[in-house]
Parts: C-alpha cells; sequence; structure tokens
C-alpha cells in the first residue's frame, strides 16, 4: 500500500461514527480519530454486556488516551429526534459535521421463510432507515459549507445468490441503490457519497455467531481504519458514488 494511501490530516474535521460501540464502528472511530479528526461515537449501547462487550463511553476513552478529540452521545438511528439532537449536539460540540459514517447496522443470518416478522421490520428500520435518517439530518450541514463525505458500511452479501441473509442481504442491496442515487444528487454540492465492503471481520457481532475455528482466520475489524479514512478525505471533486471494497485497498483503489 503506498504511503500517501495513510498519510491523510483530517485536523480541524469533524466526523459522526454510528454503531461505534464495538467491531467496525469502534475500529473506524480510532482511525478517524488517528488522522486527527473529531469523532462523535454514536450508538445505543452505553453499557457493557457480556455476550457484546464495547460501549459508547469505551471507545471515545480509547480515543481520549490516545490524544484524540471525541464524543459519546447514546443514539437510536431509528428514531428521529435522537438523530436531530445527535446532529445538533454535534454541531454545537465541534462547530461542523465533515464527514459521517453509517455504520449502525443489525446482523440475521435467517433464510426467508424462517424469518420472523418483527425482525424483517427491525433489520429494514435499523440498516435503511437508520441510514436515510443520519444522512438527511447532517446533508443541510454539508450542503451549507459546500463540502463533505458520506461513507455508508455495506456488504458484499448485497450481490450474493448463495441460500440465507435474505433479508440482511435486501436491506445492503437498498442501502446500495440509495446511496449511489445519492452521489449523484449531491455532487453539485461537493459532497462525496460512498459505500464500503468490510467483508467478514473478527468484529464482537460475529465472534458471538460464527464458530470459533472460522472466526479465528478472521481479520481484525482494524483494517477497515485506513481505507475509511481515505473516503473520509474525499469530496465530489474526487471519489463519488463507488461501492469499495476493504481487501483491495491499496491495489485496485484508490
Amino acid at each position: 500500500m503506498a504511503k500517501d494511501h495513510l498519510d491523510i490530516d483530517l485536523s480541524g474535521r469533524t466526523a459522526i461514527v454510528t454503531g461505534g460501540s464495538r467491531g467496525i464502528g469502534r475500529a473506524i472511530s480510532l482511525a478517524l480519530a488517528q488522522a486527527g479528526a473529531n469523532v462523535v461515537v454514536a450508538a445505543r449501547t452505553v453499557d457493557d454486556s457480556q455476550t457484546l462487550p464495547g460501549t459508547i463511553h469505551k471507545t471515545v476513552q480509547e480515543i481520549i488516551n490516545s490524544g484524540g478529540s471525541a464524543l459519546p452521545l447514546p443514539c437510536d438511528v431509528t428514531s428521529s429526534s435522537d438523530v436531530a439532537a445527535m446532529v445538533k449536539k454535534a454541531i454545537e460540540t465541534y462547530g461542523t459535521i465533515d464527514i459521517l459514517v453509517n455504520n449502525a447496522g443489525v446482523l440475521h443470518g435467517a433464510r426467508f421463510m424462517d424469518t420472523k416478522l418483527e425482525d424483517f421490520e427491525n433489520i429494514w428500520r435499523v440498516n435503511v432507515l437508520g441510514t436515510f435518517l443520519c444522512t438527511q439530518a447532517v446533508l443541510p450541514h454539508m450542503i451549507e459549507r459546500k463540502k463533505g463525505s458520506i461513507i455508508s458500511v455495506s456488504s458484499g452479501l448485497a450481490d450474493s445468490t448463495h441460500p440465507g441473509n435474505s433479508t440482511y442481504a435486501a436491506t445492503k442491496a437498498a442501502l446500495n441503490r440509495m446511496m449511489i442515487k445519492l452521489a449523484e444528487e449531491v455532487a453539485e454540492h461537493n459532497i462525496a457519497v460512498n459505500l464500503l465492503y468490510p467483508g467478514m471481520v473478527r468484529s464482537e457481532g460475529i465472534v458471538a455467531r460464527v464458530r470459533s475455528d472460522v472466526v479465528d482466520r478472521l481479520p481484525s475489524p482494524d483494517i477497515t481504519g485506513p481505507p475509511t479514512v481515505w473516503l473520509a478525505a474525499q469530496d465530489a471533486s474526487g471519489s463519488t458514488g463507488k461501492i469499495n471494497i476493504v481487501s483491495t485497498f491499496g491495489t485496485e483503489w484508490p
């Protein structure tokens, strides 16, 4: 990987990362902070769990301990009032919102006929509605400033044909189309909109669902940090409207 892929200075910029309490969200939050960004770590998780460790406060403390600047904000991304309050607090604290990482998501591996209605509705609300609400909330600020970068964490399962994960895959396919079309809509305002396929990583959610012999072979969520930092530095004059695969960062892109 070329050195200039990593030498990115985000000092003075502010990023919101949803689902930032653990896994990919935590890794991205730490990487953005290391690049100099102020990071708003948003998630519902404010208390530790035995099954899924990690909280917004722990992620923020890690950033602060490393010399970065971060703010923990409890937020349910499916609640428009929670999202509005998060954006308002971020602007009050840091003055700007330059980067949004839509990472909050719900995993679901069931086949079509095994999917319960309540699970179906919840997955769509978090994976698609949550991204819609957060993106709509930050866009007026970015449009006013004529600059911004929006990154949504998607999945290669959006393109898969193998059985299982049917509802999850459908939400990610919908997310892809929504964001790619948005990239065209906001290009005139110099805002980049991109998607990121992290692949399967050793996140807490995967550890809780996958056999240990499989988990042991998976990469750390930290691999998502450098490509996200690069995407965070983009605007519409650079890379936008693309699906970016983490495993090919530094070889096939940028």
